[in-house]
């Protein structure tokens, strides 16, 4: 056989661990993945599925395309459960069962904790020193950008700013921490 012909039979083969990383990975807020992880886990993800293909009795003739499209959709329905199982810790809450469980994501703040912070009022630093009291609108976790509003400077002693003004503060802001405040404290 032709070298173009295998090479393009290994990357049909490796199709569906593609197509499953890819929607575990939107499905689950995955951003980065290492292109050398991502070879290897394709591998790995196609031989489990064509594994299940078989095993319900799905199996791929260089002739016809129907099991194909089986097999891609079952990597698509596969996908989707797996991105539950994550999404909800299931597999955690089987390996590790009792009350007490750490979360398996890496990102457990922006995923589950972030729309705990928007709408209530915080003191915001920065690494420079400033610091912000406001009601926090938006934040973006990957870029670390923060949409403030009703936003008073705290100035030298505690005291704050009379006027109060949206405060835009861009990626390059370092924030330092964001502290809850009484809603009764700042009005």
């Amino acid at each position: 056989m032709d070298l173009s012909q295998e090479t393009i039979k290994i990357m049909i083969s490796l199709l569906p661990g593609f197509l499953f990383i890819k929607v575990v990975c939107l499905r689950c807020s995955i951003k980065k993945y290492e292109v050398h992880n991502y070879i290897v886990d394709s591998l790995i993800v196609s031989l489990v599925i064509y594994a299940v293909a078989s095993f319900i009795g799905v199996t791929i003739s260089d002739t016809d395309w129907k099991p194909i499209i089986k097999i891609l959709s079952l990597t698509i329905v596969l996908a989707l459960i797996w991105s539950v199982i994550i999404n909800r810790d299931w597999l955690a809450k089987l390996l590790h069962p009792g009350d007490v469980q750490l979360s398996t994501h890496s990102s457990i703040f922006p995923v589950k904790g972030i729309d705990k912070f928007k709408g209530k009022w915080h003191l915001v630093r920065y690494s420079d020193g400033k610091e912000i009291v406001g009601i926090i609108r938006e934040y973006n976790h990957e870029t670390h950008e923060a949409l403030i509003e009703k936003g008073h400077l705290v100035m030298k002693g505690g005291s704050l700013s009379p006027e109060s003004a949206w405060y835009y503060s861009p990626s390059g802001d370092q924030i330092v921490y964001m502290r809850t405040l009484e809603e009764n404290n700042h009005e």
